[in-house]
């Protein structure tokens, strides 16, 4: 009696614990959907390291995007990625990585979390708002483990948190606006011109 009583309580565990990973799922999901039904859009937020916390912005339209945290800026027009530092006034040139999904190096996929890269699990939910792990698959295991804190209605993220090493990024999302009329692609652009004096650091 006392193993099938054990029995059944394994499936229990094992039931709930899946019916609580289908959940953090749909909600990653109903995510990311949103975020790819906007073409252009713009994000404020700010980024907490210790005690540091640093407001930042940045704008996607489809694979290009600029950035721009503190005196920092980074310029991306879909190929190649231009992060512009004021203070060594230098230029540093590389390839887009596609595979990041770090809001700090590609946002165009920084809530793009696709089925299959990712596992998922709720951690808990606290006054509406749901704080999902999601965990690399052994495939992909070098994008490490997310945190996202969404409100479980509207599964808007209010928070991104990247453990990396032990250390911990929090990305606190302010606000999320789609851009509407013609966007200048300008902005996307890096223009050596603006940048006369600085040394460009090209590695692709």
């Amino acid at each position: 009696m006392k193993k099938v009583i054990a029995f059944i309580f394994t499936l229990l565990c094992v039931a709930n614990a899946w019916a609580q990973d289908s959940d953090a799922k749909a909600l990653i999901g109903r995510l990311s959907e949103q975020m790819r039904s906007m073409e252009n859009y713009e994000v404020s937020f700010a980024v907490k390291s210790g005690d540091q916390k640093i407001k930042g912005y940045y704008a996607v339209s489809g694979e290009k995007y600029y950035i721009s945290i503190g005196d920092a800026e980074v310029f991306c027009d879909g190929g190649a990625r231009y992060e512009v530092n004021a203070q060594n006034k230098e230029v540093t040139v590389d390839a887009v990585d596609t595979k990041s999904h770090n809001i700090l190096t590609n946002p165009t996929r920084a809530f793009d979390f696709i089925d299959g890269e990712f596992n998922f699990t709720t951690v808990g939910t606290e006054n509406g708002i749901t704080t999902v792990k999601l965990t690399s698959t052994a495939e992909n295991a070098a994008l490490g483990v997310i945190f996202v804190a969404l409100d479980a209605a509207t599964a808007q993220p209010r928070s991104l948190t990247y453990d990396v090493d032990g250390a911990q990024i929090i990305i606190e999302i302010a606000s999320i606006d789609e851009l509407t009329g013609m966007v200048d692609i300008s902005m996307f652009t890096f223009d050596k011109n603006n940048y006369r004096g600085y040394e460009i650091v090209d590695f692709r």
